[in-house]
């Protein structure tokens, strides 16, 4: 009997050893997006597959920091909980507002200054996580051209449509953050 392979989560950003071996070994979120790294200590997913997964994937990748996106309720996480997790009542980008968006890119940014991988994840799916992304990007000190720029090349889905003077006033607030 033939067994399938449990999908691999390691950093793969253009899925090259999966094309060399003919197979795509990461899962699928709604939207039919592969999940998948989005930088070197950031994994973007999105759907049921990793909460209800969440102990082999954390194990398997050494995502220890969840910045998880639901309406309504979080989603619950199967195994042994984050060290560190930060819930967004929100379905989408259009629902996060300046201050929103300055506590994703800190939660992101401060995983990582503490050595964490992180897990931007949404349950409508992989691309609303995003704004979340450029947020963190634009915080680090990113221009907000070169944030959009990344978010709208693979592995996210382009287009990227966004409000660009809604980010160019999250980098004022950004600057003011970062210097004070």
């Amino acid at each position: 009997m033939h067994r399938r392979r449990p999908p691999s989560y390691t950093f793969d950003p253009a899925g090259v050893g999966a094309a060399r071996l003919g197979f795509d070994p990461l899962p699928m979120d709604l939207a039919g997006e592969p999940m998948t790294w989005v930088h070197e200590a950031i994994f973007a997913a999105g759907g049921d597959h990793l909460p209800g997964h969440w102990a082999d994937f954390a194990a398997q990748t050494g995502v220890s920091a969840i910045l998880h996106l639901s309406p309504d309720r979080p989603q619950p996480f199967a195994g042994p909980p984050p060290e560190a997790f930060l819930w967004l009542n929100l379905a989408d980008e259009s629902e996060a507002d300046l201050e929103t968006r300055l506590l994703a890119g800190a939660f992101v940014d401060s995983c990582l200054s503490e050595g964490r991988r992180v897990l931007l994840h949404s349950s409508l799916g992989r691309h609303r996580t995003r704004w979340a992304f450029v947020a963190f990007s634009i915080l680090s000190g990113s221009s907000p051209r070169a944030a959009l720029r990344l978010a709208a090349e693979r592995p996210w889905l382009a287009p990227y449509s966004t409000e660009t003077a809604q980010w160019e006033a999250f980098a004022q607030l950004a600057r003011r953050h970062r210097s004070g």
